[in-house]
């Protein structure tokens, strides 16, 4: 880990971003933090910069084994009686455990190898929540062998390097929002990947979906990230069409296990073959052995060169992982893709997974309603021809 005073600039500036940028703080707001006894002064200083824009304390509850312990105001002059109007999370990041074997694990067990899938049924959320994962010695360990540090991959991929990171955290925002409004007008059908390394796949999107991103709104109309930053955005794809290759292009964490090289083939939206080392194939044998419908392709994430996290090998943090780059997810998708219209026609499975492939070389073309191909995504950028045009 950093020196200490070091770390104490990290986590002032980790803090405003979950405050100013994903939670979006406003005057009279409560927050709710949920914490493990490890990361408590990190929830007394969320809940200091959270009274210093809402003039309110915060409710901070422990918790133990996944249950709340204590409860208690803090930074509140009298006892606090207004509801919660905003909450955040705060993981105890925990190694991966040992695989007990060749059998089936229930959803805790999946949950702790970082495998369970969302619920597809989830509302539309009626307050802002913000899942916000601290840098620690377990977490370190891992990715120690990769020549990183939790520390230092939470402090880059929030830019927080520069003195203008909140403006740059926010902009994100914008331009991540355009994307999602840009692509959604394409009314796109089909599309293709190809690369230089031997991805080559077809796919059909889901009829009826649309793009969506880690930006989510509340019932109230209120925006807020419940993963701090993103840049990604991702669609649902129809499962019975994704046909062709796909060669990862960054390493995957299956099983607490790391597999640097994978190429699978899909045929009629499901894995039909694979290969890679003895250790890799094995871990994919068990995967798959799961649940039916775990190697069914479910959604497509797309983001581009330029996101810090593409320059990351490895987070550990399923959601970030999946951000790295364009990935096809298998096994059920992100919740927040999946809208009560298509939950019937999606992929319910029990795990997921992302699977990434982007690279330089990949090349994104579609055909819309109209049959019409444009190309979307080349070079490791998103291909806008109304800018182009201009």
């Amino acid at each position: 880990m950093p020196p200490l005073f070091i770390m104490d600039i990290f986590f002032d500036k980790y803090a405003d971003a979950v405050i100013e940028c994903a939670l979006k703080v406003k005057n009279t707001d409560v927050l709710s933090i949920n914490t493990e006894e490890e990361n408590a002064e990190f929830a007394k200083l969320l809940a200091a910069k959270a009274k210093a824009i809402s003039g309110n304390g915060s409710y901070i509850q422990r918790i133990e084994k996944g249950r709340i312990v204590e409860n208690y105001d803090y930074l509140s002059s009298s006892p606090l009686t207004k509801a919660p109007t905003c909450f955040v999370y705060i993981p105890l990041f925990r190694s991966f455990p040992d695989l007990a074997g060749d059998k089936e694990y229930d959803a805790a067990a999946l949950q702790s190898f970082k495998l369970l899938s969302d619920p597809l049924d989830n509302p539309l959320p009626t307050l802002p929540f913000v899942t916000c994962p601290l840098p620690s010695r377990e977490w370190d360990e891992i990715l120690e062998e990769y020549g990183s540090s939790s520390s230092s991959i939470l402090y880059n991929i929030l830019s927080l390097e520069r003195d203008d990171y909140i403006s740059q955290l926010n902009a994100k925002e914008e331009s991540t929002q355009y994307l999602v409004k840009f692509f959604n007008k394409l009314n796109l059908n089909k599309c293709r990947i190809v690369d230089d390394e031997g991805t080559d796949l077809e796919f059909s999107f889901l009829k009826g979906s649309q793009f969506h991103s880690s930006f989510i709104e509340t019932i109230s109309k209120r925006v807020f990230c419940p993963t701090i930053t993103s840049s990604d955005i991702y669609r649902l794809l129809d499962p019975t069409t994704l046909t062709g290759w796909l060669i990862i292009s960054k390493p995957i964490v299956l099983w607490g296990k790391v597999i640097r090289n994978l190429s699978l083939r899909f045929n009629g939206g499901k894995i039909v073959e694979y290969s890679s080392s003895p250790q890799g194939e094995a871990l994919m044998d068990l995967y798959l052995k799961q649940d039916p419908l775990s190697g069914r392709a479910s959604m497509i994430t797309l983001s581009e060169i330029s996101s810090p996290l593409f320059d990351e090998d490895i987070v550990l943090i399923p959601e970030y992982d999946r951000m790295r780059t364009i990935s096809i997810t298998i096994g059920g998708p992100k919740g927040e893709a999946v809208e009560e219209k298509n939950i019937e026609h999606t992929v319910d499975s029990l795990l997921s997974l992302s699977l990434p492939l982007g690279r330089e070389s990949t090349v994104i073309t579609a055909l819309d309603n109209n049959d019409e191909e444009i190309t979307i995504y080349s070079g490791g950028w998103f291909i806008d021809e109304e800018e182009e045009d201009e």
